[in-house]
């Protein structure tokens, strides 16, 4: 018994005083000790183990305001994003652009009118010659002064195929921005996830390092009253002054790093009341089955707006060289005119034709031949652009595969090593409790469960993180 206890005391015989140490050790040990072990004892007859699995604490994170689940976030979102409303009057905008494709191919009907003053008197209408046997010629009135209205008639009839092929690419183009809309969307859906996940990785973080922060204030109480009886040297309270100002930094630049990340999902979901508080309810989705690898490439082909929009721009480039090429053939179109003109007496004298018109380009300086070969070069930039897009979009997929995977098995590990770490921590708290252990051991067993803790949460949303990734990979506008 006195060489037990001779360890802690400050000379090497036995004496009263050396008992102090041992009794408040006792103490200590009955109080932090009794607790946890009572309840790790009704964990071992309750068959449980030590849970690892996310779960809030509501009564730690003291969050207060609007509550949105994940799929309560996006929806607001996607109402209220700016950019996903700025896609959506994009489509508008070229469906006006379609009516006015349209109305190239309809006729066109003007009024006007004019008054003009001449140096010389002009004649309101021209000079009309009978033949040999008729009334004479028709001599018009004369004025300085000359004033004319009207209305014109213009129709095309054909003009190389331009008219139509134009009408086809703008509709194409509002199908570009249809798929804009929803590559707005999914990246929306995306972006929401990656901080709502985020959100909920720091959530679960702040708690773990909270709850370092309160175990190393319970140890730090230990380690003032054990210097108090001189059971440790004045070295092991410093080593824990500085372990619980870094604990208690490391929590607040969780919490910040969290209201900064609440932020980031207040303008994500378009919020105009930036001093509204929100907080987020996350709910563990049931595992799912994964889509294999081939049939994930397959439906991203088809399903990836990304693609599908650089295939409209494809067409629309094989149109632009066709509308190039039709500028060599004629332009056809009819016409007519009907109005009139008088002079100071306002005597109106009416005239009127109608008729239709051809041009045939014969000499251009090489112009239009020009524009084809730069269709042409469009077209070529458009094509590699569309192979780059697939291959993006495969890369894309098998990423998405292998941070899956990658994510899973670093939570199996982090999972292990949280167990690990935690047991670790009881068992060194109890050493240095006892007198067997070294405070330099039991601040680093806290360091390691803290960390195995923020690895596991890390990776854990991470795969959640990863299978968002596939979704939108895939082109899938799920959530």
């Amino acid at each position: 018994m006195s060489g037990k206890f001779s360890a802690r005391s400050a000379g090497g015989s036995l004496k009263i005083m050396d008992f102090i140490p041992c009794l408040i050790l006792a103490l200590i040990f009955i109080v932090h000790v009794g607790p946890s072990q009572a309840q790790q004892n009704s964990l071992s007859k309750s068959g449980e183990t030590p849970s690892i699995i996310i779960k809030t604490d509501d009564s730690l994170l003291k969050l207060q305001g609007e509550r949105y689940t994940l799929s309560e976030a996006i929806v607001y979102a996607l109402k209220n994003n700016p950019r996903v409303r700025i896609s959506a009057k994009d489509i508008d905008t070229e469906a006006y652009g379609i009516d006015a494709a349209r109305a190239e191919r309809m006729p066109r009907i003007d009024f006007g009118s004019s008054a003009s003053r001449y140096r010389y008197p002009a004649p309101l209408t021209p000079p009309v010659i009978s033949g040999l046997f008729g009334a004479g010629p028709d001599l018009p009135e004369y004025s300085r002064n000359i004033y004319d209205a009207g209305g014109s008639l213009r129709l095309p009839i054909f003009k190389g195929g331009r008219l139509y092929r134009a009408v086809l690419v703008a509709e194409l183009r509002k199908g570009i921005a249809q798929e804009n809309l929803v590559i707005s969307k999914q990246d929306l859906i995306f972006n929401m996830s990656s901080v709502f996940y985020k959100i909920a990785e720091l959530e679960k973080l702040y708690v773990s390092t909270d709850g370092t922060v309160k175990q190393l204030e319970a140890h730090k109480s230990d380690v003032e009253v054990f210097y108090k009886t001189g059971a440790v040297p004045y070295i092991d309270l410093l080593k824990t002054d500085v372990q619980l100002a870094h604990a208690v930094e490391q929590r607040l630049a969780v919490k910040n790093n969290r209201e900064s990340a609440y932020e980031l999902m207040k303008n994500l979901m378009g919020m105009d009341d930036t001093e509204k508080n929100i907080v987020i309810d996350y709910q563990k989705a049931p595992p799912q089955l994964l889509p294999s690898l081939e049939e994930s490439l397959t439906k991203s082909l088809v399903q990836r707006p990304e693609y599908r929009a650089v295939r409209k721009k494809r067409m629309i480039s094989e149109e632009r060289v066709k509308m190039a090429q039709g500028k060599r053939l004629p332009d056809v179109y009819v016409g007519g005119e009907y109005g009139g003109k008088a002079g100071d007496s306002f005597g109106f004298k009416e005239n009127w034709y109608f008729g239709a018109r051809m041009s045939i380009p014969v000499f251009d300086g090489g112009l239009i031949s020009a524009e084809i070969n730069r269709e042409r070069a469009e077209l070529q930039k458009v094509l590699e652009e569309e192979r780059l897009i697939r291959l993006a979009i495969t890369r894309e997929v098998r990423d998405a595969y292998l941070n899956i995977t990658h994510a899973r098995e670093r939570t199996e590990v982090a999972g292990k090593a949280i167990e690990s770490a935690r047991e670790n921590a009881r068992i060194e708290k109890l050493k240095y409790q006892t007198g067997a252990g070294t405070n330099t051991d039991y601040l680093d067993a806290q360091t390691d469960l803290l960390r195995a803790e923020a690895d596991y949460y890390r990776s854990f949303f991470d795969e959640e993180v990863a299978r968002a990734s596939l979704r939108k990979a895939m082109g899938e506008t799920g959530y």
